[in-house]
């Protein structure tokens, strides 16, 4: 039998230009799984690499293929892979963020991915909406549950009893915002939230207890009332955006508390912090797979079931720009420019 071709979007160098070109054919190891991708999302680390690139660490060597969000079909699994067979529907993140090679990214039409960060998707979610959540889900988890993060109970597929915990989101509407508050109120904590006020009901929908604009003059005083007027325990925020401006917001927020942790998506470069305040950067998503417990209890239990019974939602909205790899520059250049309560998508 013939081996299929493969293609992908290549980054061409360092800080320069996407071509689509003939790519390695992979075969998955014993844990994994090869998907033939249907659909891939655009996180803002994709543009942030080409454009800041000659600047950072990774990727290792160039030509290379980003991408970490997928929804396909599975095409092989590996010898020690039962819970997947070929055909099945499933989302699943990519992670050459850890290992650097390309069959491990998502910008092509077929990708490896490691049976722990894979779930089914079942036949009322689009391919498109799947791929909005992998990367999102697993950077959010790795915010809200390891110890001297947030330290939540991990989530349940069903209404939790509440645990008296409040957690602030900073950023309900973006990717990992969206799915934040999903994780939080399924682990039975109240969530005060920020958003850009047109997606004050979207994040509503969500199950946020309070939401606030996060460009009014007032906010760090109104999220501090806020706060201190919903019952529980404060176990701190969560930055979602993950720039200067918004981890420190939330320090202002936290100093004006008394004190505790931030958890940010930007994931190094804490200066003149508040006294009082802790931050961390979320920079070890790509290790999720080695956390057992999350892991097990995120991709292995929640999002399987939770999708199945329409308790998690594949949020935000999916912007399919169009079909095709030589859609995935342009849907670079517009995640550049920002967007709103919704995440870029290409059908392939």
């Amino acid at each position: 039998m013939s081996v299929p071709t493969n293609s992908a979007t290549w980054l061409l160098e360092s800080g320069g230009r996407f071509v689509v070109q003939e790519a390695p054919f992979p075969s998955p190891g014993d844990d994994e799984i090869l998907i033939q991708n249907k659909a891939v999302a655009i996180n803002p680390m994709d543009w942030k690499i080409q454009a800041f690139g000659p600047h950072l660490p990774f990727p290792s060597h160039y030509p290379f293929i980003l991408g970490s969000d997928i929804a396909g079909e599975v095409y092989e699994v590996g010898k020690n892979v039962t819970a997947f067979r070929k055909g099945d529907r499933v989302i699943g993140m990519t992670n050459w963020f850890l290992t650097n090679n390309t069959r491990d990214s998502a910008f092509q039409h077929y990708s490896i991915a490691k049976t722990s960060v894979v779930a089914p998707l079942s036949e009322n979610i689009s391919f498109e909406a799947g791929s909005v959540l992998p990367l999102a889900l697993s950077t959010a988890a790795m915010g809200l549950y390891p110890a001297g993060r947030l330290g939540l109970p991990l989530p349940q597929t069903f209404k939790p009893s509440p645990i008296s915990k409040i957690v602030l989101i900073w950023g309900g509407s973006s990717s990992t915002g969206s799915a934040a508050i999903q994780l939080a109120v399924a682990s039975g904590a109240t969530v005060i939230a920020t958003a850009f006020e047109k997606n004050h009901e979207f994040v509503k929908s969500l199950g946020v207890t309070t939401v606030l604009d996060y460009r009014k003059d007032t906010t760090i005083y109104d999220l501090i009332k806020a706060v201190k007027e919903t019952p529980g325990d404060f176990v701190g925020a969560l930055d979602a955006i993950g720039e200067d401006t918004t981890w420190r917001a939330c320090a202002e927020v936290i100093k004006g508390l008394g004190g505790g942790h931030v958890v940010s998506n930007l994931p190094t470069g804490f200066t003149d912090v508040p006294e009082g305040v802790g931050v961390v950067g979320v920079d070890d998503t790509a290790h999720l797979a080695s956390n057992k417990e999350i892991v097990e209890g995120v991709w292995g239990h929640f999002i399987p079931e939770a999708l199945k019974n329409g308790y998690l939602k594949p949020v935000p909205e999916p912007l399919v720009i169009g079909k095709g790899l030589e859609k995935i520059p342009d849907g670079v250049d517009l995640c550049r420019k920002g967007v709103s309560a919704g995440k870029i998508v290409i059908g392939l």
